[in-house]
């Protein structure tokens, strides 16, 4: 009764934890009145959520994939055209990306499952690199002078705000959504089946785990997800060019990712809320001295991070005396044989 009383207590604290931080979140907006500042929140939900996303692929299932910004810009795309050409409600166009990019990364990835590590990521950047010279040379896509969204009055029907306080908090109901979808597939059948695929794709194999289905679910649900990110880029900012899909921004999502710890649902979440803030500050206020030096800033981060934490932010955590102290003064954690022992009755229970 004490093991089974100490493991609510932990999950009680666990939630209350949790649910402060959100509340601090969903109160930002009513303290800080800056645009400024609130720019910089929405872009690191949506670029968290897009390095959710690769890290499905990349750091769950081991495929790592450095075209990302191309799922996103077509998403943006889909969706753009959508709402311009036929008047479709944004919420509407919104799933038809998701399907629509779904389709094309599930149908040119398949035959692509056959390769195996960076020959895998070469084919994911050709890919990117030949989805954006199409939409360049096409009339259709408005060539290389983008696609721009109407404007008008604030309308939630056609999401459409001229304050950044709505955008905020439908980035970050889109992250935690997105979050939650993730840390269920982590815990799930198709987690264990992908994360087997990342270790030892042969052994996978033997034991019965099929690895091109998993893969292509894999790669289908991360060019969902990415689509879904574009859907809301191009709601956010009203416009979109075939910019948005050049290497550099696949890069970007791949960042968050490792910097907190691709091995962890939370680490794209973590590296987002680190590097973002970062990379926006020193463009805002060194860029005019030294073009580019946010990126020179991630790819100096990311050196410092394979060299001395391979495993990210939260790898490290996960060892340290802070971890520690936060388990056994704040949340109180029991030992993990009760832990695992509460699970195991907690599964026999839907078993059952």
């Amino acid at each position: 009764m004490d093991s089974r009383r100490a493991v609510k207590v932990y999950h009680r604290n666990v939630a209350i934890l949790v649910g402060l931080i959100l509340l601090v979140f969903a109160l930002i907006p009513m303290v800080v009145t800056s645009p400024y500042i609130l720019n910089i929140f929405v872009l690191v939900f949506y670029m968290s959520t897009l390095s959710m996303a690769w890290n499905l692929l990349g750091g769950m299932t081991g495929q790592n994939s450095l075209g990302h910004a191309a799922y996103m810009g077509l998403g943006a795309y889909a969706c753009c055209l959508l709402v311009v050409k036929t008047g479709a409600n944004p919420w509407i166009a919104a799933v038809f990306c998701m399907i629509v990019v779904g389709l094309v990364a599930g149908i040119v990835f398949y035959p692509c499952f056959i390769l195996r590590g960076p020959y895998f990521t070469l084919v994911s950047i050709a890919f990117g690199e030949s989805i954006r010279q199409i939409i360049i040379n096409s009339e259709f896509f408005g060539r290389a002078s983008g696609v721009g969204l109407p404007f008008g009055g604030d309308s939630w029907l056609n999401f459409r705000f001229a304050s950044k306080v709505p955008y905020y908090y439908v980035g970050m109901i889109m992250l935690i959504a997105i979050y939650v979808l993730m840390k269920k597939i982590d815990r799930s059948k198709i987690g264990f089946a992908l994360k087997t695929i990342r270790e030892d794709e042969d052994a996978a194999a033997a034991i019965g785990i099929n690895p091109t289905r998993y893969k292509i679910l894999a790669v289908v649900i991360s060019a969902m997800v990415a689509a879904l990110v574009g859907f809301f880029y191009a709601s956010y900012i009203r416009y979109i060019d075939p910019d948005l899909m050049i290497q550099a921004k696949s890069t970007e999502s791949v960042l968050p990712a490792v910097v907190g710890g691709a091995a962890y649902v939370e680490g794209p979440i973590v590296g987002g809320l680190l590097m973002i803030p970062l990379s926006e500050y020193l463009r805002a206020n060194f860029s005019s001295i030294l073009p580019g030096i946010n990126m020179l800033m991630y790819a100096v981060v990311l050196l410092v991070v394979i060299r001395f934490r391979p495993t990210g932010i939260l790898g490290w955590y996960m060892h340290s005396r802070v971890k520690q102290w936060i388990d056994e003064k704040i949340l109180k954690k029991p030992p993990v044989e009760v832990l695992e022992e509460a699970e195991l009755l907690e599964y026999g229970k839907k078993e059952a």
